[in-house]
């Protein structure tokens, strides 16, 4: 099998095929339009790659590498990125990632703004220095999850156990800080 070879491409829909199995490698690429809901993606690494109105939902990440991806207006729906052979650097901005799963991933400093994320699953995820400005997170889970210096400010529907997560340094505003009191299991009047 051939393995390609892409550096500071431009890719739109009506020029990328996303049928091919072969092995390739995208430096410096950037996406626009693409559908990838039929690709495979195990044979694909991105290195500072950016993908504007993309669609990635419920494609298989088994073996993928992600180094320094930025996702622009994207849809991520139902993706198991702890199958990924590398996420790293990540910035998600106005993208729809709901369902997906980064179950004990090193995700330190990854940027998420703006973005719809329900029912996301950061299972004893390593996020520290992240941000989810912006973001709805009705549903997400982040047990066990190390949540230090994290930015919360502007998110909204989460909930966080504080006993079970670490938020040293975390920062949240009012009113959805008030959330974090739900998992004390007291009452407020």
């Amino acid at each position: 099998m051939d393995h390609q070879y892409f550096e500071k491409n431009n890719f739109f829909a009506e020029d990328f095929q996303t049928s091919s199995s072969a092995p390739a490698e995208f430096v410096e690429c950037t996406f626009t339009g693409i559908d990838f809901s039929a690709c495979n993606m195990s044979q694909f690494k991105f290195y500072d790659c950016t993908f504007t109105e993309c669609n990635f939902s419920n494609v298989s990440l088994r073996c993928a590498t992600f180094r320094s991806p930025v996702f622009k207006k994207s849809k991520l729906i139902g993706l198991n990125w702890s199958e990924a052979a590398t996420l790293t650097g990540a910035t998600f901005s106005d993208s729809i990632l709901d369902y997906c799963i980064f179950h004990s991933l090193n995700l330190k400093a990854t940027t998420f703004s703006d973005c719809k994320m329900h029912e996301v699953d950061f299972y004893e995820a390593k996020l520290m220095k992240s941000s989810f400005s912006g973001c709805t997170l009705k549903g997400a889970s982040f047990n066990k999850a190390n949540l230090t210096d994290v930015d919360f400010r502007n998110a909204t529907e989460y909930f966080i156990d504080v006993r079970d997560s670490i938020v040293t340094g975390a920062k949240f505003n009012l009113p959805e800080a008030l959330t974090l009191l739900s998992s004390l299991k007291i009452t407020i009047e």
